[in-house]
């Protein structure tokens, strides 16, 4: 995700070295406008909707608190750029907010802009989490889904979508029909609980399957349920009968 960036800086050559170290340091960074006036800031805000803004304490005969005045949204992190301005900058301290001290150095850069990346993803997580319990929680129409963490990523998988999952000791491998196969620190007894009565049903120790996604049933060698995508997966004989009994009713 790019993190859609303001400048706001009276001083030219200020937003031009800024710019530059955003370019050169800053991947994830993606300038979307500078400004130089609380007028120019206002109009590139409210049109752009940025992520973020890096924002001068001093612009011209106003100041940055000034902008932030006029501002009813305040839907953006904020990193303030300043000099040795004591008393602003104790107020900057007071209030919790993230600032870059002029001239600004790389490295203060890149931790100010890890910071932002960070939060933005938490906040990414929490709104996608959010809204797929509002789907869930419909009482009509809407796909279910459910979130899995990765060690890498977050997911959002239409429950239709899965195949089956299979154990791994402490793992469970998910996998969905358009053949991916997804990796999750949680045990199958996890997905059981959350899938069954979505027609799902652990056939084996081992395997939980989408019941819609079965082809047919072997009855020879102990028993295989074949599913669409052509593999063949053990019903322990124990889970047979009432595992006939769920197929028929789906």
């Amino acid at each position: 995700m790019k993190i859609r960036t303001v400048i706001v800086d009276d001083e030219f050559n200020a937003r031009r070295a800024l710019a530059n170290m955003l370019e050169f340091y800053c991947n994830e960074v993606e300038l979307v406008g500078e400004a130089q006036s609380v007028e120019e800031a206002h109009a590139l805000i409210d049109k752009e909707k940025p992520d973020l803004i890096l924002l001068d304490i001093v612009l011209g005969n106003a100041t940055g608190f000034d902008l932030l005045k006029k501002l009813r949204n305040m839907d953006f992190k904020l990193i303030f750029v300043t000099a040795h301005d004591e008393y602003a900058l104790r107020a900057i301290k007071m209030s919790a907010l993230d600032y870059l001290l002029k001239p600004v150095k790389p490295k203060e850069l890149i931790g100010a802009i890890t910071r932002v990346a960070e939060a933005l993803e938490k906040e990414d997580k929490i709104r996608m989490k959010v809204e797929t319990l509002i789907t869930n929680t419909k009482e009509q129409g809407g796909e279910k889904k459910i979130i899995v963490n990765t060690m890498s990523s977050i997911f959002v998988l239409e429950v239709k979508s899965i195949i089956r999952c299979e154990s791994d000791e402490n793992y469970t491998f998910i996998f969905l029909e358009n053949q991916d196969r997804i990796m999750v620190a949680r045990t199958l007894k996890d997905f059981e609980e959350m899938l069954t009565g979505f027609g799902f049903f652990r056939v084996h120790q081992s395997h939980l399957i989408n019941l819609n996604q079965v082809s047919s049933f072997e009855k020879g060698s102990g028993g295989h349920v074949v599913l669409k995508d052509g593999r063949k997966i053990p019903v322990s004989t124990r889970r047979k009968e009432q595992f006939m009994k769920a197929l028929t009713n789906v």
